[in-house]
């Protein structure tokens, strides 16, 4: 059952900003190990493909447990699945300081893929809920800020703030993120609410989950959404991930690397702000389109530039992939034969599906480095996918 108010209705801000609590909770897990990689990899003895299989492992386990954690959410109802969620989001990032090598840290990691879609499919699922019309577009373009401030936090803070307050060890750091996942699960347990009541809809979900997922397998307009959405997935995680690596490679200090890749993505939060302001201003195929394009030039172009033009770079490629995470969920949300009452079905396909991406991405780059001992082979390969998502980009829905 969808709420009745909208956006305007203030009524509905608080369970918007504790979404946006949620997703910056979900994003200081995600990005944790990305400013400290160099510490990582010096105490636990691991290649570069190693920590690239590690930093794409909770994708790989996200994939499979995206489609059951969209029947968990429609079961549950949000209230209670999200506060599982972040209890498990929480206990990723405090098993990462308890690694001993590179086997205990994937272990842990992945358990991020069992917490972080219950997440990632419940929020969009909370929003559809929630908003209507414009005003939801709206709020998916706000929500989604906070996995962007989420990962900046972590990129800004870690080396210059966190590794001095906790002793310099990378362990202690963890341990601090996983207090911060665990606040954040009981601040929604707290004060979130599903709509009408405190338990899910029997109505939401007539199908069942199956039957769900067959309906939506079915549907040719949701195919060019999914395979957009795999490559954003496979840029943000691959290209953001190795990013301060990237940075120290060109002669920064971690510090100055994590501050910079920080900064850069503040042009993801102003992206995907002002990208879902023009749905329904603007054809939604040619924003996609747009988007891939720069994105994919702006990739090819970071190991070739140094300096102010850099920054540059950094700021219009985070503005335009950061929006196509959210404008994709949008599209799904619009469709008439999904709503809110097939969103975590949907969801966990999208998910599922693009979290190949979000696998593929940190590997590509980390097996690339180890054979050429470069970064720019991997950014290339980058490049390309997000040039060759053009063709399914002409038919997302309009």
């Amino acid at each position: 059952m969808r709420a009745n108010s909208p956006i305007e209705d203030r009524a509905n801000w608080p369970i918007l900003a504790l979404a946006w609590m949620l997703y910056f909770g979900f994003a200081v897990t995600a990005a944790s190990l990305v400013p400290i990689i160099t510490p990582v990899r010096d105490d636990l003895g691991l290649s570069y493909t190693q920590i690239g299989v590690v930093l794409g492992t909770w994708q790989l386990v996200y994939i499979v447990a995206a489609i059951p954690a969209g029947a968990f959410i429609d079961r549950l109802g949000t209230k209670h699945s999200l506060f599982v969620g972040a209890l498990l989001v929480a206990a990723s990032a405090a098993t990462r300081g308890l690694a001993v090598d590179a086997v205990s840290l994937m272990l842990a990691v992945a358990l991020f893929g069992l917490g972080g879609p219950i997440i990632s499919i419940g929020l969009p699922k909370l929003i559809a809920q929630w908003f209507t019309g414009r005003h939801r577009s709206t709020a998916s373009g706000i929500y989604i800020t906070g996995s962007l401030a989420g990962n900046i936090t972590v990129l800004a803070a870690t080396n210059a703030i966190v590794l001095p307050v906790v002793g310099g060890q990378w362990r202690n750091a963890m341990f601090l993120y996983g207090s911060l996942g665990l606040a954040s699960a009981l601040a929604w347990l707290v004060f979130g609410r599903d709509p009408s009541s405190d338990a899910p809809d029997a109505s939401e979900t007539p199908l069942g989950n199956a039957a769900a997922v067959r309906r939506i397998v079915m549907m040719p307009t949701v195919w060019p959404v999914f395979l957009v959405g795999m490559s954003g997935f496979l840029a943000s995680h691959g290209f953001r991930n190795w990013l301060p690596q990237i940075l120290e490679d060109k002669g920064a200090s971690p510090g100055v690397a994590g501050a910079l890749a920080a900064f850069a993505a503040l042009g993801g939060i102003l992206g995907s702000i002002v990208i879902m302001r023009l749905v329904g201003v603007v054809d939604r195929a040619t924003i996609v389109q747009g988007l891939l394009i720069v994105t994919a030039l702006m990739l090819s172009l970071v190991p070739f530039v140094d300096g102010s033009i850099l920054v540059g770079v950094l700021l219009v490629e985070a503005f335009s992939s950061a929006a196509l995470m959210p404008l994709m969920l949008n599209a799904l949300m619009d469709m008439p034969q999904i709503g809110a009452s097939l969103m975590g079905a949907a969801g966990g396909l999208y998910f599922s599906i693009g979290e190949v991406g979000g696998f593929l991405g940190p590997s590509i780059i980390g097996v690339t480095t180890d054979l050429t001992g470069t970064y720019t082979s991997g950014l290339l390969v980058l490049g390309l996918v997000m040039v060759a998502m053009l063709l399914p980009g002409r038919w997302i829905p309009r």
